[in-house]
């Protein structure tokens, strides 16, 4: 088949090559990975996209790439295991929706798709309550729980701006974890323990 597909995997688009399809569900290779993807998005179980390598693929999905075309129907992937659309998608729709009200010919669209704000395997993160169009607060702390009794603390983002992991001390057990910040839409911490 060899046609590119853009798919969402986890929390970003990612585009692979499609190498099978049966019914309305596509086989997208990615990093040498296979990938069921529906409507535009990897099938997840557990909150994980499901991925397979070549030997570990449904047998229905070896017979689509050896060319059978299977007569069995493909059964259908609960709602609750195709992943709602992420926070990152819902960042370029707000920028979208702006740049659209500020043409005075054209108005936003009334019916732009609702999307939940955050996949729900996420880790704890403060989430901002700002509104489009109205400037809220910078984010000051971010939550990060220790690895060894999930006490929570709460780091100022100075702290690990730089992206660099540091040592935190746990407050409750004394113990030090690793505590590194990534940013998504806002800073999340990373952490790590070591024994």
């Amino acid at each position: 088949m060899s046609e590119g597909s853009t798919f969402w995997l986890e929390n970003k688009q990612a585009v692979g090559t499609v190498a099978a399809l049966v019914g309305d569900q596509k086989l997208v290779v990615y990093r040498d990975r296979y990938y069921i993807v529906i409507n535009g998005a990897a099938v997840v179980k557990a909150g994980k996209p499901l991925r397979y390598s070549r030997s570990s693929l449904p047998s229905l999905w070896k017979k689509a790439l050896r060319g059978d075309t299977p007569a069995v129907q493909v059964p259908p992937v609960p709602e609750s295991d195709i992943p709602a659309r992420t926070a990152v998608f819902r960042k370029a729709l707000v920028r979208k929706e702006k740049e659209l009200s500020i043409m005075p010919e054209s108005k936003p669209s009334a019916s732009a798709p609702e999307l939940s704000p955050v996949h729900p395997k996420q880790s704890p993160l403060k989430k901002s309550t700002r509104q489009p169009g109205v400037k809220g607060a910078v984010q000051s702390v971010v939550a990060a729980e220790c690895p060894y009794c999930s006490q929570k603390h709460e780091i100022p983002v100075e702290k690990g701006r730089s992206g660099k992991p540091f040592f935190q001390s746990c407050t409750k057990c004394a113990s030090d974890f690793a505590v590194r910040f990534v940013q998504v839409t806002l800073f999340q911490a990373q952490v790590a323990g070591f024994k």
